[in-house]
């Protein structure tokens, strides 16, 4: 289960990392103005894909920790209930 917390770090660090991206990308066209609309788009690409990426991993650490726990359930010894009645209901 622990090794499945760096991924989750890391997904949540991307996603961090993209949201500051998005941010920087707003703050150059609103104070520099329409000169730098060429490097917004760039920066708005790349922050995409880092806030993406992010997303993924996160998905995938979960995905691997749900799958973990299944498995081990069904490894588990799984008590079997008894059918037996003391009367049977077929006449």
């Amino acid at each position: 289960m622990i090794r499945f917390w760096g991924r989750e770090i890391v997904g949540w660090l991307l996603i961090a990392l993209g949201l500051a991206i998005f941010y920087i990308v707003i703050d150059l066209l609103l104070r520099r103005g329409p000169e730098i609309l060429l490097d917004g788009h760039l920066y708005t690409i790349i922050g995409i894909f880092v806030f993406r990426g992010g997303i993924h991993l996160l998905k995938v650490a979960v995905a691997a920790r749900i799958a973990m726990q299944v498995e081990a359930e069904a490894a588990a010894p799984t008590e079997k209930p008894t059918t037996t009645r003391e009367t049977p209901w077929d006449w």
